[in-house]
């Protein structure tokens, strides 16, 4: 597995994602601003997300230009 720091507005929400954590945003943003990112987002060829769209909504609130992934 490759992991990179790419920036945000390159990767694409999965558009049929079945979950809804819009409560836990806040959470997770606490989380990476204390501990920074433990775990990259997941994404395939196309740069969909597959695993990690509270920590981009996160990320994204939290202003941050790149990611892991």
């Amino acid at each position: 597995m490759i992991v990179t720091d790419m920036p945000i507005e390159r990767l694409i929400p999965y558009a049929r994602n079945p979950r809804n954590n819009t409560a836990a945003i806040d959470a997770v943003k606490a989380s990476i601003a204390e501990f920074g990112f433990r775990q990259p987002i997941v994404v395939d060829e196309k740069m969909v997300v597959i695993v990690g769209h509270t920590r981009l909504e996160a990320a994204k609130a939290l202003g941050l230009a790149t990611v892991p992934v």
